[in-house]
């Protein structure tokens, strides 16, 4: 059987996990529907058996199986269409409920006997055991209430129009059982019902409160893996970084540059304007290289007044052209102190990985270079072919 659910309009525009969340209700909802079908099946062999043993006419047989299947039949295309979810109660548990009733009080008015009745008034009481599955206390109560009016009314029928065919004393017997019976479950079913409902909160709180772990627990992860004065990425987080980046040029046989950038006499701008304004060109210099990069780029402080920058997929030449950029932008920023302005410069080492070495080994040869740009004056970008 296929699963076709209507959408509304409105549904369209709900998220997708919350599409599928109402799907698999409504297959479960089909799936309810399906065995209180089979309980309606059993009770209808019963019927079939007492036509059998002449107990009550054929007629009455093809009344009940007609009624059955057509009270199936409303709530599966209601639930097939989606016009289900329009209910406050979209499983309907408490309108198949008081509707399950009336078919089996009807073969009861036709039975001449008060003990055959009695075998029916029990199977009517099987339906009201689904209600456990979604009614609270006041709708329990609510069914308790009409199934003992439902059997009252037949018994009265019976009294007027078919006297001959009920036994007084039986039929008040089984009146008070009825009441009996529906009081208990109503009140065993709302006990069941806020049990269920405590769980469902309790639930839901461990949801929450494992979200907010999650999220606190990532949150910390992130602030083990940054730098605290210029919140980039730190010199342990860089080296994990690099190596995934050197699994995947080895499994995918590309390349990428390693870039290390070094503040020129950044120790002269302590020593003239104080440590205060040298975090603040550290934390200005982090900030402008970080949005000078791509998404796939990945930028950290190496130490002191060093970054490393990741560069997949870009070869030496490459790597080349956005280090001159980034060394061109920052010689154009400019700092004050005391109301004297000031502007800082970059000496720039470059080299791009090799197939056969390690990250050790690329970032040394980034090192070198950039150890020969401060070596050549400073304020340049050295590569390793250079």
């Amino acid at each position: 059987m296929g699963r076709e659910i209507t959408i509304s309009s409105e549904d369209a525009n709900k998220p997708a996990h919350s599409l599928d969340r109402t799907s698999a209700d409504q297959a479960l909802r089909l799936q309810r529907l399906s065995m209180s079908f089979r309980s309606y099946l059993f009770t209808f062999t019963l019927v079939c058996f007492c036509w059998f043993q002449g107990m009550i006419a054929g007629s009455i047989v093809f009344h009940y199986g007609a009624f059955v299947l057509l009270l199936n039949l409303c709530f599966f295309a209601l639930i097939k269409t989606g016009h289900n979810l329009r209910y406050s109660d979209p499983s309907m548990t408490f309108a198949q409920i008081i509707t399950s009733i009336i078919p089996a009080m009807y073969v009861m008015y036709f039975l001449d006997s008060g003990h055959v009745r009695s075998v029916f008034l029990y199977l009517g009481i099987v339906p009201a055991l689904y209600g456990i599955l979604g009614l609270n206390t006041r709708q329990f109560i609510k069914v308790a209430v009409w199934y003992v009016i439902v059997f009252s009314t037949m018994l009265s029928l019976l009294l007027v129009y078919r006297p001959t065919a009920m036994n007084l004393s039986l039929e008040v017997i089984q009146l008070l059982a009825l009441i009996l019976v529906m009081s208990q479950m109503a009140w065993i079913g709302g006990y069941i019902n806020k049990l269920r409902s405590k769980l469902r909160k309790r639930n839901i709180e461990l949801q929450s409160t494992t979200k907010q772990l999650e999220e606190a627990l990532e949150q910390l992860g992130e602030v083990a893996r940054r730098d605290e004065l210029t919140g980039l990425y730190n010199r342990r987080h860089l080296f994990e970084v690099l190596d995934q980046e050197r699994n995947r040029v080895h499994r995918k046989h590309e390349t990428f540059s390693v870039c290390i950038a070094d503040i020129d006499f950044f120790k002269q701008v302590n020593d003239t304007h104080g440590h205060q304004v040298g975090d603040q060109v550290l934390r200005k210099v982090a900030h402008e290289l970080n949005e000078s990069l791509r998404n796939i780029d990945c930028i950290g402080r190496y130490g002191g007044e060093e970054f490393l920058i990741v560069l997949p997929q870009t070869a030496l030449n490459g790597a080349i052209i956005k280090a001159e950029r980034f060394r061109q932008h920052i010689e154009n920023l400019s700092f004050s102190s005391d109301g004297e302005s000031f502007q800082v410069t970059l000496s720039i080492g470059l080299a791009e990985h090799k197939l056969e070495e390690s990250v050790d080994d690329t970032i040394q040869r980034a090192d070198e270079a950039l150890y020969r740009a401060k070596n050549s004056g400073r304020n340049r970008t050295v590569s390793e072919q250079d």
